[in-house]
């Protein structure tokens, strides 16, 4: 089976004032929704597959609300910013995941990101192919550097965006190939 997850391209938008960012990007990949979903909220693994992120841990668990701490580094250019996150999670199984981030993580170090707010969701598009869509607003703990930060501020953010939707789409791409094949009764 080729491994094409990306069945239309990936489509991303930035819109940024100040320090403060809206995204949304939406991409239609071409696998089960449970692979997808698995790989989405494989929070333990994400630094194996997602650049930039160094450390990612499940704090909290009940039910299907979670309490999730990520480390990591945003690339602007020439500078590197640290990422430091602790978010309230909650998920609707196969369909949605809503994250909220929370002042202070676990060590009492302050969060990077002010009023994260970020969503996917999953919709089934037909057998196989799943369209995931991707909303965030958030604000910078720290501004982006004069000059860089205007200038380059919305191209970095959305190419760290596309980094993480094809890294992704990659380990979707790997899981999808090492699953067992489907069988079909006839």
């Amino acid at each position: 089976m080729p491994l094409v997850a990306a069945a239309a391209p990936l489509q991303i938008e930035v819109l940024r004032e100040g320090d403060r960012f809206e995204i949304h990007a939406v991409v239609r990949i071409a696998a089960p929704p449970k692979i997808v979903w698995d790989t989405l909220t494989d929070y333990e693994r994400l630094r194996e597959f997602m650049p930039g992120v160094s450390s990612s841990r499940v704090i909290e668990r009940d039910g299907n609300r979670l309490t999730v701490e990520h480390r990591g580094e945003f690339d602007l250019l020439f500078f590197a910013r640290p990422v430091r996150l602790r978010l309230a999670v909650e998920h609707r199984p196969l369909t949605t995941v809503i994250a909220r981030s929370l002042p202070r993580l676990a060590d009492g170090s302050a969060s990077t990101l002010h009023g994260f707010v970020g969503r996917y969701e999953l919709a089934v598009v037909r057998d196989g192919e799943v369209r995931l869509e991707y909303d965030a607003r958030f604000e910078l703990a720290e501004p982006l550097p004069p000059v860089i930060g205007p200038l380059f501020g919305t191209m970095a953010m959305r190419s760290a965006i596309r980094a993480d939707f094809e890294a992704l789409i990659r380990e979707i791409d790997r899981r999808r190939a090492a699953a067992p094949p489907i069988e079909t009764s006839r």
